[in-house]
């Protein structure tokens, strides 16, 4: 079975405004990091300036939910533990 996500990023290239929005809110829903490139991409490059604006939402609110989930990883997890280690 394929991919979800691939599915609704391929959606993204539809010509079809209406399929690209709903597109967006899947990938959304899904809130995976792997879409931050299309959402960028569609933000910078996308005719119909509402679709810009929620790719550009869509794809802040993925980004912050990750960031935040990498932080309580790193306050849960024992001193011990080799995620915690700073690059």
């Amino acid at each position: 079975m394929r991919d979800p996500l691939e599915i609704w990023l391929q959606r993204l290239r539809d010509p079809d405004s209406a399929t690209r929005r709903q597109a967006i809110r899947q990938i959304e829903l899904i809130g995976d990091t792997r879409a931050l490139g299309a959402l960028a991409s569609l933000f910078a490059l996308d005719p119909d300036l509402e679709i810009r604006k929620l790719a550009q939402s869509v794809g802040k609110a993925i980004y912050q939910a990750a960031e935040r989930r990498r932080a309580n990883e790193r306050l849960a997890a024992p001193p011990s533990d080799p995620r915690l280690k700073r690059s």
